[in-house]
């Protein structure tokens, strides 16, 4: 399910959540943040709604053929998406899930579960990095491999 409810002049957020009352709660507090959230739940949807997104939240654990790290890849090579700032949200523990997304090319990593406002300040600062002038993606994403302190746990 598709979700696509415009706000005036916000930036485009492509959210990619498996569960419905999630997506749903994220996309509402995203236009509650003049946010314009395009929520979807698999990957396959995701890559059709990607060109148009200022960032990009998804999971590592997406239902259909395209997990979260797939995705994240496939935005890389693609022309319009490979300097798109991608935040991971899951529930995923294992260092091994987030060193796999780190290296297709994620640019934050949270872990769930996660408080709005959390994730609503990564993304503010996955853009701002994306956005600084003379500082290729590359140079910031490089950066971030090597912090853990971008890595948020919250306990529930």
């Amino acid at each position: 399910m598709n979700t696509r409810m415009p706000t005036q002049g916000g930036r485009v957020v492509l959210l990619v959540e498996p569960h419905d009352d999630t997506r749903e709660m994220y996309a509402e507090f995203f236009r509650h943040h003049r946010f314009t959230p395009v929520a979807v739940g698999d990957g396959e949807a995701a890559l059709k709604e990607a060109s148009r997104a200022d960032v990009v939240v998804t999971g590592i654990c997406l239902p259909g053929t395209i997990d979260g790290v797939e995705l994240i890849a496939r935005l890389r090579r693609a022309k319009h998406t490979k300097h798109t700032p991608i935040v991971v949200l899951t529930a995923s523990t294992l260092r091994s899930e987030r060193e796999r997304a780190k290296q297709a090319g994620c640019d934050g990593f949270l872990l769930k579960p996660c408080l709005p406002d959390d994730l609503l300040t990564e993304i503010r600062r996955v853009i701002a990095y994306a956005e600084l002038p003379g500082h290729p993606r590359t140079v910031v994403k490089a950066r971030l491999l090597n912090r853990d302190e971008h890595i948020t746990k919250r306990s529930a």
